[in-house]
């Protein structure tokens, strides 16, 4: 089930850990987050083996594991899993599992995180495995797509592309968009079964071409309110529903509106792409991450008095009766091409993860008003040009006990 975080919330971790991937380096990097001070420093040896092109993370912090994908488009691709000391976040490798190409996201679900849902994009596949044991990865189902025929888009709706797995508020139901087939795929995974099973689809609008999906609920008990929000990459759109759950069948969505990534009456320039998507902790805010755009200058990061260009993330404040979205800032991403980015537990701070500069970018974030500050750190990761960091992921380790 989803928590809520109250806005005054404890004190900090004491530490706080990011892990992020690169292709370029084909490398999973640990960085100490160190606020006080403000700096992003790189913690022992990177990893390379997670595989050619390492992408998402999906961390189990109860459990401390993290699994990496490796989508594979120079080699084999696979899961990687790793243990992460709760005293320093250094990885240790515990599995590697060959798997289809082009794994893109992953969610865990099932009693004490044991099953891992995987969207495939390429391959057009959804498939789960059991990480009850984290050194024995096993693949327990899997569900190919076919399309009949293009899409609106047929350049990139020639097949269904699974690009993102998202675990529902109640933990039954893993939804995954397809930007290929303008679907939102729905499966259930609760129960004694192995692995999900196809339960419906839900229609997008023609052409939008999903991409990831964030799940808020607004209120408690019986006056709790469920929405979805889909980031569509090829219309550069959020579409909004409204989600009800009736006894053990699948959730019902009905959309409720659909507008430009930057709020209705708004565009963006040709060659924007739509890439993360975010809920805020307290279920307040929704977040984007917009590429191409090139739109603020920023301060450079060399110590230069010059500006480079940056894409933006966008913030949006959600009606809690309505759902409805309400344009709060359009803030800078720290660079170009914010594939990825997450927020810490308690949603006041922001790492952004900027594939074409090898950055990767700490921010300030309010929790009240929901708007992004000042930058806190940042680090170079990847070498070489383009396809460098694609996501990074918050660790927070346990606060040290004072005497």
């Amino acid at each position: 089930m989803i928590k809520r975080l109250l806005l005054l919330a404890p004190a900090a971790a004491s530490a706080q850990i990011i892990y992020a991937t690169s292709y370029n380096n084909h490398a999973l990097t640990t960085l100490n987050l160190d606020v006080a001070k403000g700096s992003l420093a790189k913690v022992g040896a990177e990893k390379t083996d997670c595989g050619s092109e390492p992408t998402w993370l999906t961390l189990d912090a109860a459990n401390s594991v993290l699994y990496c994908l490796n989508e594979g488009w120079g080699g084999a691709a696979s899961i990687t899993s790793y243990k992460a000391s709760a005293a320093s976040g250094a990885l240790e490798t515990l599995d590697i599992l060959p798997v289809l190409k082009s794994p893109v996201s992953a969610t865990l679900f099932g009693a004490n995180n044991s099953r891992l849902a995987v969207a495939y994009y390429d391959t057009s596949s959804f498939g789960t495995f059991s990480v009850s044991n984290p050194k024995d990865l096993i693949l327990l189902g899997q569900q190919n797509y076919t399309l009949a025929s293009p899409g609106p888009v047929p350049d990139r709706q020639d097949a269904p592309h699974l690009h993102d797995a998202v675990l529902d508020p109640t933990g039954k139901f893993v939804l995954v968009p397809d930007l290929g087939s303008d679907l939102l795929r729905l499966f259930k995974v609760d129960g004694s079964a192995l692995a999900a099973s196809a339960a419906g689809v839900v229609k997008t609008p023609a052409g939008a071409g999903p991409r990831h999906a964030a799940f808020a609920v607004s209120g408690r008990g019986a006056n709790a309110k469920t929405y979805l929000y889909s980031f569509n990459e090829l219309s550069n759109s959020v579409t909004g529903y409204s989600v009800v759950y009736k006894g053990d069948g699948a959730p019902e969505f009905t959309q409720l509106f659909d507008i430009p990534s930057h709020g209705p009456g708004t565009s963006v320039p040709a060659g924007t792409k739509a890439a993360e998507i975010e809920v805020s902790p307290d279920q307040r805010f929704v977040i984007l991450s917009s590429r191409g755009e090139n739109i603020l200058d920023i301060p450079a990061f060399d110590g230069s008095n010059s500006t480079i260009k940056s894409d933006p993330l966008v913030t949006f404040s959600i009606d809690a009766a309505t759902g409805k979205l309400t344009l709060v800032q359009v803030a800078p991403a720290g660079g170009r091409n914010p594939r990825g980015f997450s927020l810490n537990k308690r949603g006041d701070l922001l790492v952004s993860a900027l594939q074409d500069d090898n950055r990767v970018v700490v921010y300030q974030r309010d929790v009240r008003s929901g708007k992004l500050g000042k930058v806190v750190a940042s680090a170079t990761v990847g070498e070489g040009a383009n396809n460098g960091p694609n996501y990074a992921l918050f660790y927070e380790l346990p606060e040290k006990k004072r005497c």
